[in-house]
This record gives C-alpha cells, structure tokens and sequence, in this order.
C-alpha cells in the first residue's frame, strides 16, 4: 500500500509567472562548489549565475559535479564587483551568518519568504559569499536584507552549495512561489546609488555628517536610500536631516532681515 506525502509540485511553481531568482556567487574559490551550485540550480528552474571576483578555475571539475547544469557553469556571468554583478536586480538579499553590528535588517531563511507575494517580471539576486569568509560587511550595503539560514551552535555555517540549494528549496515550496514585495515600480539597483551619494553628500554639506557622527548614522541613511522602507530610527534621523537642511536654508533670510 503506498502512502502520497504532501510535497510541492515543482512542476507546477516553476511554470508560475513569478520572478527571475539570480545567484551571485562572491569571490568562490573551489570549482566543485561552483558546480554543486550549478546543479541544485538546474534542480531548481533557476538559470541566471553570476560570478563576483572569482579566479579562473578548472570548468572540467566544475562540470563533472554540475551534471544537468553543466550549461550554467559555462554561461555563468563575471563581474569585477558586487555592485556591477546586481546593477539590474530590484531586489538584492545577501546570505550571512552573523551581521552583528550592522543597521541592514537580518532575517531567518522562514522570515524572509514569509514575506512572500506574487511579483512578476521582478529581478531578485541571492547573494553568497565565500566558502572561507562568507559575505563580507563591505557588501552588506547593496542588500536590501541579509538572511540567515538557521543551524546548531555547535555546526553554525553550512557550505556554499548548501546554502544555496536550502534558499532556493526554501523559496519554490512556498505557496504562492514568488518572492519580494509587489511594488512594479521598483528600481534597480543601479537606479538607487544616485539618490543614495545625494542624500551623503546632503548630509556632509549641512554639516549633518561629520568626523564626529557615529559610523551607524551613515549606514542607516544608506539602507534608508536602498531599502525604501522606512523604520521609526530611520525615519528619526531622516527628519533630523531634513531638519537640519531647513534651518540652514533659513538662516540667510534671518540675515537679510536684519
């Protein structure tokens, strides 16, 4: 007597008119990860790879892991850097173990793809870091979220290939199959650095930034520009930017009057 098990029909998601998951692998170093990425990608529907800072390596190695995405590793896409590598994403989620200290919200892996709606014709990258060092703090400003795939303390990182399949496992069995916000109108990455240099430079020229403001306050205005959405802290320090801005537009008028 065989027994059915409630899974998802993969079949069925991926033919969904979701969005386009890309995987951006940051500064990997061993071509058997790489494939192993390869691999569960093609399990997984998901054809976009692209690779940050990565040395040349061994494609034959690559593809005898990769199996059926053997295509992947050779299509794969390079980039010089992060930046560059998402520049066309809406959405950029970066995979970290710890980002203590760091104002970019953190996530668990079920968090995050609660956070879950139909989202069609978006571009979403899911950036990794590393097999040594993971992602670092430099890369964290680009990712509107940084997620963690939960583990024991005892065992706490997972290994690069790992890591990715969990993700996109994680994402294809959810019901609605789709991820990130349904807002059509959302720029691209390379769309939101003007606004984000602006609102620094602002910030530096009405003195709101100086050799004496905390490190946190320049990375809270960063995710506020990155994320668009807007929490009490950073809306805090917002409207004290704003404020300040306006004081020192009036206080030419407060000389003329007198």
């Amino acid at each position: 007597m065989s027994s059915s098990i409630d899974t998802p029909a993969f079949g069925d998601i991926i033919s969904l008119n979701g969005p386009e998951l890309v995987v951006v692998l940051v500064e990997a170093a061993d071509p058997r990860n790489i494939g192993a990425v390869a691999r569960a990608m093609s399990n997984l529907a998901v054809s976009s790879l692209r690779l940050v800072n990565v040395a040349k390596f061994d494609q034959t190695v690559a593809q005898g892991v990769a199996c059926w995405g053997k295509d992947l590793v050779v299509s794969a896409q390079r980039f010089d850097s992060l930046r560059d590598a998402v520049a066309d994403c809406h959405e950029v989620v970066g995979f970290a173990s710890d980002s203590a200290g760091h104002r970019v919200p953190q996530l668990l892996l079920g968090e995050w793809v609660s956070q879950v709606s139909e989202r069609a014709g978006a571009k979403v990258a899911l950036v990794f870091g590393s097999e040594e060092n993971g992602l670092r703090r430099e890369h964290f400003p680009l990712c509107q979220y940084l997620v963690r795939i939960p583990s024991s303390t005892a065992n706490p990182s997972y290994n690069l290939a790992q890591s990715v399949i969990l993700a996109l496992y994680a994402i294809r069995a959810t019901a609605q199959s789709h991820v990130g916000a349904s807002q059509p109108d959302w720029p691209v990455s390379s769309q939101l650095e003007p606004l984000t240099d602006m609102v620094l430079e602002v910030a530096k020229d009405v003195g709101f930034l100086n050799q004496n403001s905390p490190e946190q306050i320049r990375e809270l205005l960063v995710n506020l520009t990155r994320r668009g959405r807007v929490n009490k802290r950073e809306l805090l320090v917002l409207t004290g930017l704003v404020g300040m801005i306006k004081k020192r537009i009036a206080a030419p008028r407060d000389i003329d009057k007198h």
